[in-house]
């Protein structure tokens, strides 16, 4: 794991280092992120969950034509164990100037240090997309991905993996004062998955990022795995196979600022169970990102 790491690592420097040309049309950005995610608290004998804090710099290059990369190293506050949790590296292709059609597709892998208070996962890669029609005044979109890897915690170990879907509708307004661009992006969306495993991916918010819907995992195999982390020797049996079930509304609200070459990035979202997690009541995600493109 620690090769293939620092592979990628000289990977993304070298791109960095040998794209350069005089058309500029691969540019640097570097930035920070802010949002919360579920961590173990140990008191005494009683194990529990509880939201801690996620900090992440990341360091992106960019094509113009959306193709890049990006490298992340996210750090834990809280817990009984803060520190680094997880190093992220995306590489795919963002678009969202074009006039009919906003589009995204990533490849993630997560290499997870094992050494914090964050919960294990065994979802370790992460393929998404997503497809907005910018057309009419309501934007529709759609958005899935898979998220797939090794479960160690299981006798034999095993193959594990997470679906997820997501359909709605948005609508963006925007305006400027002076030097400043400000945007304002309501939405409302419909979200649904096999929700089997703790994980940080990106599509699946509402399971890693709050202690609350971390309970909803419906196969209870996040509540097992808290059961063992005092004894990582206790096996874990095979279980049965993921269904795909919606999971909740959204009511999102994403805003920005942009002065110049800095950007700020403040999103909440209002989760509301339905079918079988409806027992969950109302739960909230909320992110904060700064940007700044050289």
């Amino acid at each position: 794991m620690k090769k293939n790491f620092l592979f990628l690592v000289v990977c993304f420097f070298s791109l960095t280092c040998f794209s350069q040309d005089s058309t500029h049309k691969w540019s640097l950005s570097a930035g920070l992120g802010i949002d919360p995610v579920a961590v173990y608290s140990i008191s005494g004998t009683d194990t529990s969950i509880v939201n801690g804090l996620s900090i992440s710099p990341v360091i992106a290059y960019r094509h113009t034509s959306g193709f890049g990369i990006s490298y992340s190293p996210k750090f834990v506050t809280g817990g009984n164990s803060p520190g680094i949790y997880m190093h992220a590296v995306t590489i795919g292709v963002e678009q969202y100037d074009k006039k009919i059609l906003d589009y995204t597709f990533n490849y993630s892998h997560y290499f997870f240090t094992n050494a914090s208070s964050v919960p294990y996962s065994p979802i370790t890669n992460e393929i998404s997309g997503s497809l907005g029609y910018k057309k009419g005044w309501l934007v529709p979109s759609v958005s899935a991905g898979i998220g797939f890897g090794k479960n160690t915690e299981t006798t034999p170990a095993s193959n594990a993996y997470d679906i997820g879907a997501s359909i709605g509708v948005s609508h963006g307004f925007s305006w400027e004062n002076k030097d400043a661009e400000f945007g304002l992006t309501p939405s409302l969306s419909l979200n649904g998955g096999t929700n089997e495993y703790f994980s940080l991916l990106s599509f699946t918010k509402y399971i890693g990022r709050n202690k609350k819907l971390l309970n909803g995992i419906k196969s209870g195999k996040a509540a097992t795995a808290l059961a063992r982390k005092r004894n990582r020797n206790t096996p874990a049996s095979q279980t049965s196979g993921e269904k795909f079930e919606l999971s909740n509304f959204e009511l999102a609200l994403e805003s920005s600022a942009a002065f110049g070459s800095f950007t700020i990035r403040p999103t909440v979202s209002l989760y509301l169970p339905v079918g079988t997690y409806s027992g969950n009541g109302l739960a909230a995600y909320w992110s904060l990102s700064f940007d700044y493109s050289f």
